[in-house]
């Protein structure tokens, strides 16, 4: 069945005349009327109005119309920035080869979705960057005491040895959920 054959028994289900269909939606009777003999189709904010007033999905009322499914165009990104999950998935495997540049590229020039992922990911890459520069501001710390206090050259290597194997949790624990989340994106 064409769209207009749709919305005219839609809207004769509900015992609407053209003329209050309009008042409804806020269109001219004559646009009502031109959607329904097929001189026209309503734009994709109108499919929705009917789609909610008449309680059926958006697909319902175009399907059985191929002309007019092939007059609807679907905006898509161009380019570098076109499959928005690709994308947002690169932003978190990017820990393995561009942590920084590729999430801050994506901040930048994605869409919003992108952006949010890109945003996501860099902290999430910041992470083990800023428990490095703690751990060296405290291993730093820890030498000039030791060497005021204790008198000794060398730091107390328990403390490096336990700063190491934390900064290599840390460091595996945002690699192995960088690559769920990127998995994730994909998936979607």
């Amino acid at each position: 069945m064409k769209i207009g054959d749709q919305i005219r028994t839609a809207r004769k289900n509900e015992n609407l005349s053209q003329e209050q269909l309009g008042q409804k939606m806020n269109v001219t009777r004559q646009a009502i009327y031109k959607w329904e003999s097929g001189k026209g189709y309503p734009d994709i904010q109108n499919l929705i109005m009917l789609s909610e007033l008449f309680e059926i999905s958006i697909d319902e009322l175009i399907k059985g119309d191929s002309s007019f499914q092939r007059k609807i165009k679907v905006k898509r990104g161009t380019g570098m920035f076109s499959d928005r999950n690709f994308l947002s998935s690169l932003s978190y495997f990017s820990f393995f080869f561009a942590p920084f540049f590729f999430p801050l590229l994506t901040m930048i020039f994605g869409y919003e979705e992108i952006k949010r992922h890109g945003k996501r990911a860099l902290i999430s890459h910041l992470i083990p960057i800023t428990t490095f520069i703690f751990m060296v501001i405290i291993y730093m710390i820890i030498y000039f005491l030791s060497t005021q206090v204790e008198g000794i050259g060398v730091p107390n290597s328990t403390v490096v040895g336990s700063s190491m194997i934390l900064l290599a949790l840390i460091t595996i624990g945002v690699a192995i959920w960088s690559i769920k989340e990127g998995v994730k994106q994909l998936r979607s």
